[in-house]
């Protein structure tokens, strides 16, 4: 058997907890996010069940119900980030159509949802093999990501951004705890995309982030 693929759950609570005020003053956390929503938004989420994996505190997965989604359904490692999501949308009304639960996507059963969103997952992942196919196939439509650009000169620099907060991690080991985040070929994860059955309908550089949407094409 694999070994299974998993970052250690060390930071993700705290970090939830940061980018859930956030949320609440911006509604996303992160402008990557409202990217990746704009680009969803895009395939037309009216009616869709949305599945985002490794959700954090579920800005993405609240937004898209926001926009027309039917339900949303979020996994994260994190316990903590769980709390925060379902808080979230209890604050949002939407605890009815969201449902949030600790677990690692790269393993985890997964249901088939419309859409499969991964926003800033790949990279918390040393491996990403697992993740790809037990993700690739819970997705009838639509399969999203974000991940950090691995070419060119902003390639350069996100590797020498992410080895240098690699440095501080392992520095820091105890809190945490063996957590490292990774820069993947996106070329070769958009091949594997493909493989399954997917067409790339939307791709974009947004500073250091790659911004991809699938629709699938073997139905």
């Amino acid at each position: 058997m694999e070994p299974v693929e998993k970052p250690p759950a060390c930071c993700f609570d705290e970090w939830a907890s940061h980018n859930a005020e956030r949320a609440r003053k911006q509604g996303t956390a992160a402008p990557i996010t409202r990217h990746l929503l704009a680009a969803l938004e895009a395939q037309d989420l009216k009616g869709k069940t949305v599945l985002d994996l490794g959700c954090g505190t579920g800005d993405l997965a609240l937004a898209t119900l926001a926009r027309g989604a039917a339900s949303a359904d979020g996994i994260d490692l994190g316990a903590g980030a769980i709390e925060e999501a379902r808080s979230l949308a209890e604050e949002r009304g939407l605890a009815d159509r969201a449902t949030f639960a600790v677990g690692n996507g790269a393993v985890v059963p997964l249901s088939r949802h419309d859409v499969v969103a991964l926003n800033r997952v790949l990279c918390c992942y040393p491996s990403v093999d697992q993740l790809l196919a037990n993700s690739l196939s819970a997705a009838s439509d639509v399969y999203a990501y974000t991940a950090p650009i691995h070419t060119g000169s902003v390639g350069l620099f996100n590797r020498i951004l992410i080895g240098i907060g690699n440095v501080w991690y392992r520095l820091r080991d105890r809190k945490f705890q063996g957590f490292r985040a990774f820069v993947h070929d996106l070329d070769a994860v958009d091949r594997r995309i493909a493989e399954a059955g997917f067409r790339k309908e939307h791709g974009a550089h947004r500073r250091v982030w790659q911004v991809a949407v699938f629709t699938r094409t073997d139905v």
